[in-house]
């Protein structure tokens, strides 16, 4: 697996800022009240912003009192980042919540920093023009790449900034591949809170005992878009396995579409395969690749059968093969290093319908013993 894959692999996406972090869910969360509603007519201390040109303001947006960041985006000049800092944290927090809303296909990266800097992050993704409701368990946070934490976990009573970023519009073939806007764009923010109430999580396990990675159950979608694929939540296979994503690709856009979900707040050793529970519309290839906080990356391919109806996929570790474009110090996939999964089809090899679009069902990535 080289060629043009590699650069959008290399979506270690490193930010020199405070401030990142992971997951998504539908409800908002109970517990304390908004660290910032936004009820006031001004922007509240320790707002700031980076973006290009940008303007934070209260606003009435959709029913919903928000913080919204207008800005200009220029391809190559960084990202679309709006923070606040100072955070006093009530006790003992066991979740993150605030609503958002863009205006058009967005990835998006939001997290929270500790006072000596140790930042944590996610990822979701929104298809942009309604508000989502995220709820983030502090649990299923992940270090960020650049940082370091003396204990190797976030301390939530030392949380003092959060941010969120709009990661379109970066340099060269990472901004190709998470996407390109152009003219004024809009970012809205709402009821930001720290709660001590408990948010569902996307890893688990089985009824019988199997590692669930993902489940693909809440909105909004928690991964990072690559080529801008629209991402839908449809129904899963059952009530054990009740939800899934449908990635939409289009032939003509960006070759290699797909996600990156974040796998580096589990310890996977000691698992004997990774499984995709599939269901495809239009034949195609799926590449998979397991990347390690080091940046080694190991990929093998999956041919995605519209004829199998929905179907499992079996993808022991050892049929992994490393990215010859990467180095490992050890030559070996460590399951206890991985960081992120990255599914990406190769839309211009792939068939699709009468209007050159194509799509696939994910329900979930779990592994097996």
């Amino acid at each position: 697996m080289h060629g043009p894959i590699v650069p959008i692999l290399c979506l270690v996406i490193t930010l020199a800022t405070p401030g990142l972090c992971e997951t998504c869910a539908s409800e908002p969360a109970q517990g304390h009240a908004p660290m910032f509603d936004f009820a006031g007519p001004e922007v509240p201390e320790g707002w700031y912003t980076v973006a290009r040109e940008g303007v934070l303001s209260i606003v009435n947006e959709r029913g919903r009192r928000a913080l919204q960041l207008d800005w200009v985006p220029k391809t190559g000049e960084g990202w679309a980042l709006v923070g606040v800092k100072g955070l006093t944290v009530e006790g003992r927090p066991r979740s993150l919540a605030f609503s958002f809303m863009a205006e058009g296909i967005t990835p998006v990266m939001f997290g929270v920093s500790e006072a000596d800097g140790s930042t944590y992050q996610g990822y979701c993704y929104t298809p942009g023009g309604r508000w989502h409701d995220l709820l983030v368990d502090l649990d299923e946070l992940m270090l960020a790449d650049d940082s370091e934490d003396e204990n190797g976990r976030l301390n939530v009573d030392q949380i003092a900034e959060l941010i969120i970023v709009d990661l379109s519009n970066l340099s060269g073939e990472v901004g190709q591949s998470l996407g390109i806007k152009d003219g004024p764009q809009r970012l809205w923010l709402a009821d930001l809170r720290l709660s001590d109430a408990l948010a569902p999580h996307r890893s688990g396990w089985t009824d019988d005992g199997a590692r669930i990675i993902y489940d693909f159950e809440r909105d909004p979608v928690a991964c990072l878009p690559l080529g801008s694929p629209l991402i839908e939540l449809v129904a899963g296979p059952d009530d054990a396995d009740p939800g899934a994503i449908r990635l939409t690709y289009d032939k003509d856009g960006y070759r290699w579409v797909g996600f990156v979900a974040g796998v580096g707040h589990l310890d996977l050793s000691g698992e004997a395969d990774v499984r995709l529970t599939l269901k495809a519309a239009n034949a195609a290839r799926l590449t998979v690749v397991l990347e390690e906080w080091d940046g080694a990356k190991y990929a093998t391919v999956v041919k995605l059968d519209p004829t199998k109806g929905r179907y499992t996929v079996r993808l022991p570790f050892d049929r992994f093969k490393l990215d010859p474009d990467t180095e490992d110090e050890n030559a070996a996939l460590d399951l206890d290093q991985l960081r992120v999964i990255i599914p990406v089809v190769d839309a211009h090899r792939a068939e699709v319908d009468a209007h050159g679009r194509g799509s696939y069902t994910l329900s979930r990535i779990w592994c097996g013993h």
